[in-house]
């Protein structure tokens, strides 16, 4: 791997520890502030529309201004806002912050995936995917476990603090990178009438699927702390562990994903991955055991996400590069928009009810099962092209 993949995955790994340590706790702290789900919900979201609209944004000045520099902005705000959060604040500043927060927090995935794909060639790009998702879910682990241990110890506030001051050091390996090259003429970032007909088709598809797998995601992911403290009333270092189990699968199959999709065909792994996950999500309706609740919930985590990186290489080694960023921050921007009206109707689905639980991950599977139908129309016509090939050594 080049020097510049090297500081990729280690801005990945910083960001991933400090920000699943801050994740793993805020929702908790809000609960013990004394807001309702209802509030709550309404932060998730506006975390959520910020890293959609605020995404989309950086995605479009990431391709005309330079990548390195976006995500040296993003990362710097990021942490301010996040402190911020921490004050005793009223609800409208809580939900204009998080809005800012998510917003800032899209660099991670809209930038630094389509600064990836112009840092590798298509013989690493498959395994360089792979290292970078299964590095955010590995540290992701570290971050919940080490959040949920020191929010018990030292209090969640504080905790959540000491996390944001942590992600500066994220600015290192940003500093190091090698400048990009930017554009001097104006363009039209949404002109996409130069793509070919199986462009035009793979982007559709992708958009779909996340749109589709946002919205039943959306309706619990972003609460599973909230859901266990619920269900089972586990304690936050309780919560950080369960979490972690889940990453820390994601973790490992993410970072063998090439070797899973050289092995089966990556489009054939994808398809069959996302049709196991819809039982996996309707039997959350149904466990109230703390440990086989674990273990399903860990399991649709690992199958949903391990294929995240092969469906990336596989879509963004299709498109021109030229326009990576662009379509990063549209893709972001479905898929926490929807994430947002989701995370909206889980206060008004569950409300103060555990029994809501059982309609919100009913609702959840028939997304689940629209997404696997995506996925299987993607593998119908995109498995044995030459390009998805090459990526895999097939």
């Amino acid at each position: 791997m080049n020097k510049d993949v090297r500081y990729l995955l280690s801005y990945t790994a910083i960001t991933g520890t400090t920000v699943a340590m801050f994740r793993v706790l805020f929702n908790l702290y809000l609960r013990d502030a004394g807001y309702s789900n209802s509030v709550i919900g309404s932060t998730q979201s506006a975390a959520l529309w910020g890293t959609a609209i605020i995404g989309l944004l950086m995605g479009i000045m990431a391709d005309a201004l330079g990548r390195k520099r976006m995500m040296i902005y993003t990362t710097f705000l990021m942490p301010l806002v996040a402190i911020m959060m921490t004050f005793n604040v009223s609800v409208p500043i809580l939900l204009t912050l998080s809005f800012f927060r998510g917003g800032f927090t899209a660099a991670r995935f809209t930038i630094v995936l389509a600064a990836f794909t112009t840092s590798t060639d298509s013989k690493s790009r498959a395994k360089a995917f792979g290292a970078n998702f299964g590095l955010m879910m590995g540290s992701g682990v570290f971050g919940n476990f080490i959040g949920g241990l020191l929010g018990d110890i030292i209090g969640l506030r504080i905790t959540l603090i000491l996390s944001m001051i942590l992600t500066f050091a994220a600015l290192i390996p940003l500093f190091k990178l090698e400048p990009d090259k930017i554009k001097t003429e104006r363009v039209n970032p949404f002109d996409f009438s130069g793509f070919d007909k199986q462009q035009k088709k793979i982007m559709v598809l992708f958009f779909v699927s996340t749109a589709t797998v946002g919205f039943g995601a959306g309706l619990f992911i972003h609460f599973g702390n909230l859901i266990f403290k619920d269900l089972f009333g586990m304690t936050p270092t309780g919560i950080g562990i369960a979490l972690s189990i889940a990453q820390l699968g994601t973790a490992l199959g993410s970072t063998f994903s090439h070797i899973l999709g050289k092995t089966f065909g990556p489009l054939k792994f994808v398809l069959t991955m996302q049709i196991l996950v819809v039982p996996l999500i309707l039997s959350f309706a149904f466990i109230r055991d703390p440990y086989a609740f674990t273990v399903v919930y860990a399991l649709r985590f690992v199958f949903m996400n391990t294929t995240v990186p092969i469906m990336n290489s596989v879509v963004f080694s299709h498109l021109p590069s030229d326009k990576l960023s662009t379509i990063s921050g549209m893709n972001g921007f479905l898929n926490n928009s929807v994430r947002a009206v989701a995370a909206l109707l889980f206060g008004v689905i569950v409300g103060a009810s555990i029994s809501g639980y059982t309609t919100l991950f009913i609702l959840s599977t028939v997304f689940y099962g629209a997404s696997a139908f995506i996925a299987f129309l993607i593998y119908k016509s995109y498995e044995n092209l030459e390009t998805t090939k090459n990526l895999f050594d097939r």
